[in-house]
Formats: structure tokens, sequence, C-alpha cells
């Protein structure tokens, strides 16, 4: 049988993933495994979750309300990504925690509202999720 040298992990203050420690029960007895592989024991795989929501510019409206969907397995933390499809306006989510908000826009082009508000022009964000077990 093949030499083993037990090293302590905090001898080099650096322990790689590739190292190995001792691991056992009564039912198995000892074995080897790798840091790495212990860790991925406590890793939240699939810890975010991400759901886009818009609203087609309507003329002579500055605020939309957004509502995030109820996504199995995830609570919504916040809104992100704030943004206009199809033109430039400049805008906001009036409340960025809760899953009810609204998208504000600036009527920077006043008349010209209803040219940009032509069915395919829209406001978006992106409703942030994290997974049940962490939130």
């Amino acid at each position: 049988m093949a030499d083993i040298k037990f090293m302590d992990i905090s001898q080099n203050d650096n322990p790689a993933t590739t190292d190995s420690i001792l691991v056992g029960n009564k039912d198995n007895g000892l074995k080897r495994t790798t840091l790495g592989k212990l860790g991925e024991m406590f890793a939240v795989h699939g810890l975010f979750h991400f759901e886009s929501v818009s609203q087609v510019l309507k003329p002579n409206t500055l605020n939309y309300s957004i509502t995030a969907p109820d996504v199995e397995g995830y609570k919504f933390a916040f809104w992100i990504g704030v943004q206009t499809i199809g033109c430039v306006l400049g805008c906001y989510v009036d409340n960025a925690t809760s899953n009810n908000a609204a998208i504000w826009t600036v009527d920077e082009f006043g008349d010209n509202m209803t040219t940009i508000a032509n069915g395919q022009n829209a406001v978006k964000a992106v409703a942030v999720y994290v997974k049940n077990e962490v939130a």
C-alpha cells in the first residue's frame, strides 16, 4: 500500500479545491474526498431567477404598472434593467423592491408622444428573484 502523507490544511493557508480530506461515517467507514466536492455540498445552484416584464407605450401616459409574476421556488427581490424598447426616453421604477411597482417615463416629446406610442415601442424591467432556501 502506498504511503499517504497527511497535512494540516492550515499549514499552507491556501488550500486548493483539489486537496483531499478524510470523511467518514459508521456505515461506510473512512473515504477520501476533495475540498471541492465538500464545497459543492453547500453550494446553492440556481440562486437567482430573472423574468422580463414589459408594457407597450401609450399616448399621454407617463407611468406603467408592472407586477412581477410568481415563480415557484423563488421569492421576488428587486427590479433591474429599466429601459425603453424602440425609442429613447428617460425612465425609472418608483419602488424597486416591491413586486408591484410602476415604470415612470419622462414626457420629453410632448405632442410627439403619439408618434412614439406606435404599438411597437415599450418600457421594460427585469424582476430578480432569489431561491426560497436563501431568501
